[in-house]
């Protein structure tokens, strides 16, 4: 995003037309948590494909893309499954694509290409594990600054973030912990990290990376969040996908103002 005030104007834009519905296409092994966790926060969520879709070109993934407005790959997978300009074709989807996992985002292996470098793990998550950076404040409406938003008695440590010396392209960093990348976001017309890897040179719309990991076994961090990181989460995913949420979180007050912002509610490209 180039500043706040032309992110502000294109996601004014893009509330005014946002759909009422939302057909997703949900590609990991393991989709259970994902789909679990769609039904229980928004009233809106249709899951219409559900496995792993991994091969963009396959014959059942393109009739599996029929009439679907997000996408969303989840982090219980073989990321090899993505290398090699396999998953190539999400990047150049005209609808957004929310990925769980820098283990597929990242360049290496001629995976997606959304930020160079690796992807890290075992971060702590106690205390106020997670900072809000400057351009995360924007976007997401709370203060930058440090919070706590994962529980460590439910959680471990971290897994799968990308790594904090990458590049996001045109993108922004909205969130770290440890200094590695957990949340960031690629406007429309947004440049990858790696536009070779990615297999275009910008983004025809949003693209958020959440390192929120949905893996049951026997319970990953995309369920193991305090009750202000989960207010959050819902909310963002709410935002970005165009959903309506099924409960409205109790959220604490340095999350007060995100609610009413709407800032990332993107309507279907035809």
């Amino acid at each position: 995003m180039k500043n706040s005030r032309s992110f502000l104007l294109v996601a004014f834009a893009a509330t005014t037309g946002c759909a009422s519905a939302a057909n997703i296409l949900v590609s990991a092994s393991d989709t259970s948590e994902i789909e679990a966790f769609l039904a229980a926060n928004y009233s809106d969520a249709n899951v219409t494909a559900a496995g792993d879709f991994s091969n963009f070109n396959a014959p059942g993934t393109q009739s599996a893309l029929n009439g679907v407005d997000l996408v969303i790959i989840g982090r219980s997978l073989s990321s090899s499954a993505y290398a090699s300009g396999n998953a190539d074709g999400y990047n150049g989807l005209n609808i957004p694509v929310l990925n769980f996992t820098s283990y597929t985002a990242r360049n290496a292996g001629n995976r997606m290409g959304w930020h160079t470098g690796s992807a890290t793990n075992n971060k702590s998550v106690a205390g106020n594990e997670t900072t809000i950076t400057p351009a995360g404040s924007v976007v997401l409406g709370i203060p930058a600054g440090a919070y706590d938003f994962f529980d460590t008695n439910a959680g471990g440590d971290f897994n799968g973030l990308g790594t904090g010396t990458a590049s996001v392209g045109g993108g922004n960093v909205l969130a770290t912990i440890g200094g590695d990348i957990l949340a960031a976001y690629w406007e429309t017309g947004a440049a990858p990290g790696d536009p070779a890897s990615a297999g275009v040179d910008t983004f025809p719309a949003p693209r958020l990376l959440l390192n929120l990991d949905d893996d049951p076994r026997p319970t990953g961090e995309f369920t193991a969040q305090t009750a202000a990181g989960l207010a959050l989460t819902i909310d963002v995913i709410a935002d970005f996908g165009g959903l309506t949420t099924a409960t409205i979180p109790e959220p604490s007050s340095a999350l007060l103002g995100l609610t009413g912002l709407g800032l990332l509610c993107f309507r279907r490209r035809k």
